[in-house]
């Protein structure tokens, strides 16, 4: 079964995609039952599964008026269908296929007593707008949202998207009653109507405040708290309204950024260019609608104000109101909190936030939150319920004074479990554009933190930092090509720590330029440019975006300080944020990246030429780094480049990736590789086979010069007969750095246990086996000596690799002038070192010299020395080029043509193989043995 990928179910209020949350839906394929569920809260079902004969997803919503399920009432914009389709999702990805519902309004309005429906009601709707001035509301296809209630009460099916209240008039009278602000309906919920319930009164033409919807679920309490300010403000219906509406839609339209770049994401897992477009496209005008909303409302970052406010939950009306209370933030301009503050019922506003520490305008991060005074926080809202509950002028339902208790209860729980209490502007900053829009209602928990996303954080109340965490450029990673050959995926993943307003300009802005501060990168946010995208580097076959590691890196701008980001309250803003992260690659065995280096806490002088490069590999400062341009490792349109050290503890990941670059790149010179680097990790490689009880950290030395200066120390070292003797042992353990050694290590390994004198025959003693012929037996010399041979070759899976092992068989593993064969006559010769051997070891030669087979395939071969024969079928079984997407190491012919069969499934990033072309049992075109 394979995951392929999501519906989400969404409406469009004007140009604001919000979510269809809480619809009941099951995901049909070929008449069953994939999936069935009800959408979260960001209108997305759970994932599909698919199995082999699946090619067509259809979603379906339970009607809950006849009980059935039907295909959802989708806007009629043709591309928003109710379908997935197999072929447009490539191998290995994840769609995410949007469905755009039509939302709608029905009310039914009849006598609270005795349920009488009260017809031929004229209604109309009316919608708050941003700046809270009362409007008509539109229907979907225009025209305004008026009109009378049917016999039994109902008013027609309104295609309607924003949020309205409506008014209506009981015939016969002038008296009106309305509705609370209410949100639009969709096929599926198990709502299907309002019902508005209307109270008698008599010798009144006014409207009754209490004649409001009284509905299952959440309902909003007139009153918001500033922490900032510790006020809390009791207020009008009217100035709620207008708060809620202005509030909702800032929310809203800062969610609808954060989905969309997380869209984007999703595209790329899906790996469909069209996808990506559209992605990019609607990001470009999510942040342009950011820009717009917080520059038109909040000219500097003072203008801010931080509110908190609160849902009652029940469960219907004979259960009473206040069972429970859920809180939430919102937002709003100072401006507006002012004209609440003038507007509150009650006059008893003050909270007391108490700690031991003095609470700063600027040392509130200092503060222990688990030492607030909570008896003093609640007898301050004990003073405020009082004085509503003996007011004359509140005229709000009286249960609201209820939840007072289990209000204050949880704000003190909230203040107390959070890790830091942090109120002051620059941290409601971070707060509103890291987290608005992340829940309609939060829990106030921590939140598992999804890879996907691009800002994750605890909702905790006042905390005042966000973690980044994002992969780039997604989950599925990025193509790394050299010269038109593709050197597999790697992916980065960040997770910065954001604070203050430097923390909240990086999530504003859209993208970012490293700069450095001392020998430390900082990450500062600019402009995102729209013309940069992923959709223009997508690798046709693979599905993924591709880079080439040489191409001119982009150096980060000089004026990236500043408003450079558009919006008006990070004007000046010039601090940076400290980055963190790692780098990861997917090995061709392995279904999940694999992390192999992390951001540099300090950056490591230069890394000469190459720095340029889009990714470059050198050696400084005791540890293997790479520098890499922003663009790749915070997403297209960075500037800048950061630099990934490896740890000693990552050091094998580290080489298991570098040896697969060679693999991929054939063995040929890798440029993004600094000389120096190179020669110190086939260095640190031999000295790793060789000692195996030593550790990776030990082997790590400050510069090149010193790693190279201990490998001459080790080379000294085996003059001793019993450090050689320590060295051979070391190798037939097979120690796993052996698998993935350079091919300059191999050649020197090679070169140290061929060379012997008397010394070394007094500790690798002689010794006899009957090999295949019991009447034929084979005596070996230097046999411990000749196993190790064929250790290292063992790993050896390609030509090319090979015949770079045989032209680095040398002291220090430099390149042999001349035909490499000498090295290799030179191996076949110690093979038969001893008595009763291969007698035709010369012929042998000279049949490998005419570029002829040993022995056939099918066929073992047998020379009279089981080392020969080892030798010969290893080579015999190389490939032509090595197969991406496989393990490199120890396969049979037929184990390979197993794994052959499953390419583009396990690692679908690379090439699909075909076993006839790489296995070849006809002539060998490698260097051979001289005679």
């Amino acid at each position: 079964m394979k995951t392929v990928g999501r519906f989400r179910l969404f409406y469009k209020d004007s140009t604001t995609e919000l979510p269809c949350e809480g619809v009941h839906y099951r995901i049909m394929a070929s008449d069953r039952v994939v999936v069935a569920g009800v959408t979260h809260a960001n209108g997305e079902t759970v994932d599909v599964t698919r199995t082999s004969f699946d090619t067509r997803f259809e979603l379906q919503v339970l009607d809950a008026r006849a009980r059935r399920y039907v295909p959802p009432e989708i806007h009629h914009e043709s591309e928003y269908d109710a379908l997935l389709k197999l072929d447009t999702v490539r191998e290995g990805g994840r769609a995410l296929h949007k469905v755009r519902i039509k939302p709608y309004y029905e009310l039914r309005f009849f006598r609270q007593q005795g349920g009488q429906p009260l017809a031929n009601a004229s209604f109309t709707a009316y919608t708050l707008a941003p700046d809270g001035k009362e409007a008509v509301a539109q229907g979907i296809d225009g025209g305004p949202l008026r009109g009378k209630t049917d016999s039994e009460g109902k008013t027609d099916i309104l295609y309607c998207a924003s949020a309205a209240h409506f008014r209506f008039t009981v015939p016969g009278t002038s008296i009106t009653a309305q509705t609370a602000p209410l949100r639009p309906l969709f096929r599926g919920m198990a709502v299907t109507r309002y019902d508005f319930p209307f109270k008698t009164v008599s010798a009144t033409t006014a409207r009754d405040p209490a004649h409001q919807v009284r509905l299952s679920g959440k309902k909003p309490l007139p009153m918001v708290g500033s922490l900032e300010d510790q006020e809390l403000l009791v207020i009008p219906q009217k100035e709620w309204d207008e708060f809620e509406a202005f509030s909702s839609h800032l929310d809203a339209v800062l969610a609808q950024r954060h989905q969309a770049q997380q869209d984007v994401s999703r595209a790329l897992e899906a790996r469909s260019q069209a996808d990506v477009a559209q992605a990019e496209k609607a990001l470009g005008l999510a942040e342009d609608k950011v820009k717009s909303v917080l520059n038109k409302n909040f000219k500097t970052g003072a203008d801010l104000k931080e509110m908190v406010t609160w849902e009652s939950y029940n469960a219907g009306r004979e259960k009473g109101a206040g069972n429970s209370v859920g809180m939430r933030r919102r937002y709003i301009p100072q401006a507006m909190y002012d004209k609440l503050k003038a507007r509150k019922v009650n006059k008893e506003i003050k909270l007391s936030i108490k700690f031991p520490q003095a609470l700063g305008t600027s040392g509130s991060s200092s503060i222990k939150p688990k030492q607030l005074d909570v008896a003093s926080f609640k007898q301050a809202f004990e003073k405020i319920k009082t004085e509503l509950k003996t007011s004359k002028e509140w005229k709000a339902d009286p249960r609201v004074v209820d939840v007072f208790d289990g209000v204050s209860g949880q704000l003190s729980e909230t203040i107390r479990k959070s890790d830091s209490y942090e109120v002051e502007k620059a941290a409601q900053w971070l707060r509103l554009v890291g987290g608005a829009g992340a829940s309609a209602e939060a829990n106030w928990k921590d939140k598992k933190v999804q890879l996907q996303g691009s800002l994750q954080g605890k909702l905790v109340l006042a905390e005042g930092q966000y973690t980044m965490r994002r992969a780039v450029p997604s989950l599925n990673g990025w193509l790394m090509s050299l010269d038109g050959e593709d050197l597999g995926a790697i992916r980065f993943v960040m997770e910065c720590t954001l604070y203050g307003f430097a923390g909240a300009k990086v999530v504003a802005a859209g993208s970012v330029g490293i700069t450095l501060d001392g020998a430390k990168s900082m990450v500062k946010g600019i402009k995102r440019d729209p013309n940069t995208g992923y959709r223009n580097i997508l690798d046709p076959r693979t599905g993924l975006p591709k880079f080439e590691p040489t191409a001119l890196n982009e150096a980060t701008p000089k004026d990236v300080n500043g408003a450079k980001v558009d919006i008006d309250a990070f004007a000046g803003v010039e601090a940076g944020i400290t980055p963190a992260g790692r780098l990861q690659w997917l090995p061709p065995q392995e279904k999940d990246f694999v992390s192999f280096a992390d951001v540099a806490a300090t950056v490591a002088g230069s890394a000469g030429a190459g720095a340029k490069f889009k990714l470059y590999i050198y050696y400084a400062d005791g540890k293997f780094r790479l520098k890499v341009a922003a663009g790749l490792c915070w997403g297209v349109g960075a500037k800048g480049s950061l630099d990934f050290a490896v740890d000693s503890g990552k050091l094998l990941d580290f080489a298991k990736w570098f040896y697969f670059q060679l693999l991929h790149y054939q063995f040929k010179q890798l440029v993004i590789v600094q000389q120096d680097a190179f020669r110190a990790l086939s260095q640190i490689l031999v000295l790793l086979v060789a000692q195996a009880d030593t550790d990776a950290g030990e082997q790590l030395r400050k510069d090149a010069i010193s790693v190279d200066l201990a490998f001459q120390q080790f080379l000294t070292s085996l003059d001793s007969a019993k450090e050689r003797e320590a060295m051979v042992n070391s190798i037939n353990r097979k120690p796993e750095w052996l698998i993935y050694a350079t091919p300059e290590t191999r050649g020197m390994l090679l070169y140290l246990i061929t060379r012997h004198c008397f010394a070394n025959h007094m500790r690798a003693l002689p010794s006899v086996s009957t090999g295949k012929h019991w009447n034929d037996p084979e005596f070996h010399l230097m046999d411990s000596h000749k196993a190790a041979v064929l250790a290292i070759l063992q790993p050896i899976s390609t030509r090319d690799e090979w015949a770079n092992v045989m032209q680095h068989m040398s002291t220090n593993g430099s390149k042999i002038i001349g035909p490499a064969g000498k090295q290799e006559g030179d191996i076949l010769r110690f093979l038969n070192y001893g008595y009763s051997l291969a007698e035709n070891l010369e012929t042998l030669i000279d049949q490998l010299n005419a570029g002829g087979p040993i022995t056939s395939p099918a066929k073992e071969p047998d020379t009279g020395n089981k080392y020969l024969d080892e030798f010969f079928k290893k080579r015999r079984d190389l490939l032509k080029s090595f197969p991406k997407g496989y393990k490199v190491a120890g396969y049979s012919r037929e184990a390979f043509r197993l794994l052959a069969a499953i390419d583009g499934q396990a690692s679908p990033q690379f090439a699909l193989a075909e076993p006839n072309a790489l296995m070849d049992g006809g002539s060998r075109q490698t260097a051979v043995a001289f005679a």
